[in-house]
């Protein structure tokens, strides 16, 4: 089962994340980037990193930054969840290193469905059509 990490400072948003996604995949939820960081040093490795948007001053997005540079994560798309549809916030995002992001609120299905593509997989609910 594929490992997904969600770093998400909104107890909420955690939990809905972790139920939701945890139907499909193995979910590890954080509250901060520092805590993933001290999941990477117990050898954590996922196989995405789904976090919330911060601003790019921030020192969580300094810690997203040393995430990112981890050698076993490198392979590990992040998805940022944006707070609003604000180009500036999905800018900063593809900026820190974002395979994709999406603002909230969100369709889960959506998400769903983004986050297997990212990872190289067509969702079982997929139906593929024929081209002629």
């Amino acid at each position: 089962m594929k490992k997904i990490l969600v770093i998400d400072d909104n107890a909420m948003m955690r939990m809905f994340l972790e139920n939701y996604l945890g139907k499909t995949y193995e979910v590890v939820a954080v509250e901060t980037p520092t805590e993933a960081l001290k999941l990477h040093d117990a050898g954590l490795v996922p196989q995405m990193i789904l976090a919330d948007y911060h601003a790019k001053s921030s020192p969580e997005v300094t810690a997203l930054n040393a995430l990112s540079r981890q050698n076993n994560w490198a392979d590990s798309p992040l998805f940022i969840l944006t707070d609003d549809d604000k180009s500036e916030q999905r800018i900063d995002a593809f900026t820190l290193g974002a395979k994709d992001t999406m603002s909230k609120p969100f369709n889960p299905k959506e998400l769903n469905m983004r986050m297997e593509s990212m990872m190289g997989a067509v969702p079982a609910t997929t139906t593929l059509r024929k081209v002629a």
